[in-house]
């Protein structure tokens, strides 16, 4: 009776290195980008010259904070029933303002109502 092959594993220890290139490969070199000064920085792309100082803004290093108009800042996560979401949904759609804002109005109308209480 014979007995079976066992499988023979290769040795992964050696790493990248039992990996070799053929023998007459030169290095491949890739060309430097341009750098550009920030004056000329937009000078050979066709924008608009009002949309300079706005493309200049962008290359900021670190992002400006974003301001919202609103006064909106708190982030609100809730589980709805399908038909409240529907009809808040509706709302923002049929009078084209936030969702946000329909609330906002719906909370209103609920502390007039006096069911609320106050502030």
């Amino acid at each position: 009776m014979t007995t079976p092959k066992t499988p023979v594993r290769r040795d992964l220890t050696g790493g990248l290195g039992a990996v070799k290139a053929p023998g007459n490969v030169e290095p491949v070199s890739l060309p430097e980008p341009p750098v550009a000064g920030s004056g000329d920085r937009f000078k050979t792309v066709p924008v608009a010259a009002a949309d300079l100082d706005r493309l200049e803004a962008n290359q900021a290093p670190v992002a400006p904070k974003r301001e919202r108009a609103t006064g909106r800042n708190i982030p609100f996560t809730t589980r709805l029933r399908k038909d409240t979401m529907e009809y808040i949904y509706g709302q923002a759609n049929s009078r084209n303002i936030p969702i946000a804002a329909v609330i906002e109005e719906l909370v209103e109308a609920h502390r007039e109502a006096g069911a609320g209480g106050g502030r």
